[in-house]
């Protein structure tokens, strides 16, 4: 099973189980779930080897990023129904949310950190796909820490919260997806 589809599988695993687990944890929970079902079938498929841990921690990152993003989207319209006088069957509260998505900004930072760290271990020769992935992760890092320090310190909006987190997650697509293609389509 390749990269792009246990990251798939993941991602489905996380929907599933935050739609049958009703308890307050359920993001985490679910996310948990993802997160243990990537590093079982990466290490299934791929063995038990640092390349094998290093793509399931990339891997762990790009999950955490996604449902960070559609967790922020989510709390964008509830916020809209609320304004606009709807109430909802939301049953979390606004503060609630913000407060699991704070989380989640924390540990997708950690995870990018990670992944970076772990590349870099098991980097052997400076090539050029390596200086691609590391400058656009080193970007995606400074842009999720500078949205994780401006919700925590200077009350920034989820709205301008969201932009930054979806140009974080497009550069790490990007830099991890995107970059060999590009690399041997045109500078080959």
């Amino acid at each position: 099973m390749s990269f792009p589809l246990i990251t798939l599988f993941s991602l489905v695993c996380y929907f599933i189980a935050k739609k049958l687990l009703s308890t307050p944890k359920q993001t985490f929970l679910g996310l948990s779930i993802a997160l243990i079902v990537m590093f079982v079938l990466m290490f299934k498929f791929h063995g038990f080897n640092t390349l094998a841990a290093h793509i399931s921690i990339t891997g762990c990152s790009l999950v955490i990023l996604i449902v960070t993003f559609i967790e922020m989207s989510m709390l964008e319209k509830h916020m809209i129904k609320i304004k606009s006088g709807e109430i909802g069957s939301n049953v979390k509260s606004v503060e609630r949310e913000y407060s699991e998505i704070f989380i989640l900004i924390g540990i997708g930072l950690a995870a990018i950190i990670l992944s970076l760290i772990s590349g870099i271990l098991i980097g052997t020769d400076l090539e050029l796909d390596l200086i691609f992935k590391f400058m656009f992760t080193v970007f995606a890092i400074i842009i999720y820490m500078v949205t994780f320090l401006g919700i925590k310190f200077a009350n920034l909006k989820i709205k301008y919260a969201v932009r930054g987190i979806m140009l974080s997650f497009s550069m790490v697509l990007f830099a991890y997806l995107g970059n060999s293609i590009l690399l041997k389509t045109y500078l080959s």
